[in-house]
């Protein structure tokens, strides 16, 4: 069953490397046609700095869709994420401005991002609430939270990130994220442990595992990532904006779905995720770059997430 299930996890990523590597070519060749004069030049979509952007555009996503796909293994769901990104980074500012201290605001942030998710899996394991309800009442509450702490305005940083860090460290940080999720959900105990309570908690339950404390580290670990996408909104834009963060839970949860993670639970990997962010996001970038309305973006993304759950689960009945 173990190798059956790691060749099925290796034809689904082959299948993502190839979807990616299509959208690459299409927007390469693309950007590289003047469409007005017919003219061929070298495509701006392979500069090193288009690059570098567009691997910084990816961060966010890819840093929440990590967390996500441990709460969605686990047989949850967690809404809000994107409100807690401005919830934690405008917190990061505030605490940095007041003390001097970016370190300071640093803890303050990710403090803010791990209470969150505490407060999100206590209350449905506690409570038996379904996670959909709790976390849709914590994105209301991070959304108001954010504008109190804020006064209801963005808010300069006092602490500026340097060029080089609003660059690199939002690549940094994602990767990093990436790797420590693979290593923990794939080659510990415990990453066993939520793909157990994700298929059947019942028989988790039997077999010794803490189902309750499983689902709330999850939590945890989402809040986490949250926190750490807010670092890197920060990095990004170097203000606190109490109105960030608007749909990106929903962008986190496709890059988990088109993944490959199922929303039933118990399958899916990092790796999947960490493809399919790259695909929501070259999709979005390269949308962007051929002056595609937003409206029309949404249309096309929320189609392309719609194809792939088709597919998924024609596959699993064939």
């Amino acid at each position: 069953m173990g190798d059956l299930r790691s060749r099925i996890a290796l034809g689904r990523a082959v299948v993502l490397v190839v979807a990616l590597g299509a959208l690459f070519i299409l927007f390469t060749v693309l950007s590289a046609v003047d469409w007005r004069t017919g003219e061929v030049h070298w495509p701006f979509f392979l500069r090193w700095d288009n690059l570098v952007d567009l691997a910084g555009s990816c961060a966010i996503n890819l840093t929440l869709g990590v967390g996500m796909t441990f709460v969605i293994i686990g047989a949850g769901i967690d809404l809000s994420v994107g409100r807690l990104v401005a919830l934690t980074h405008v917190v990061l500012v505030v605490v940095a401005n007041a003390t001097g201290s970016f370190t300071v605001g640093l803890a303050a942030g990710l403090g803010c991002g791990l209470a969150a998710g505490f407060a999100s899996g206590a209350t449905s394991v506690r409570w038996r609430i379904p996670s959909f309800i709790v976390t849709l009442g914590m994105m209301m509450v991070a959304r108001g939270l954010a504008m109190v702490v804020a006064g209801g305005k963005s808010i300069g940083a006092d602490i500026d990130s340097p060029v080089v860090v609003q660059r690199f460290l939002p690549i940094a940080v994602s990767l990093v994220v990436v790797v420590v999720g693979h290593v923990v959900l794939a080659r510990t105990v415990f990453g066993r442990h939520v793909f157990a309570v994700g298929g059947s908690p019942e028989a988790a339950r039997l077999c010794g595992i803490r189902v309750g404390l499983v689902r709330v580290v999850t939590f945890l670990a989402s809040g986490l990532c949250a926190a750490l996408a807010g670092l890197i909104y920060w990095s990004r834009n170097s203000l606190g904006d109490p109105l960030a963060g608007d749909g990106l839970e929903l962008y986190a949860i496709a890059a988990v779905i088109v993944g490959g993670t199922s929303l039933s639970g118990g399958r899916g990997s990092v790796v999947g995720t960490f493809l399919g962010a790259l695909i929501m996001g070259v999709l979005q970038y390269g949308l962007d770059s051929m002056l595609v309305q937003p409206r029309w973006q949404w249309v096309i993304i929320g189609a392309v997430v719609i194809v792939t759950v088709l597919l998924d689960r024609l596959k699993r009945t064939e």
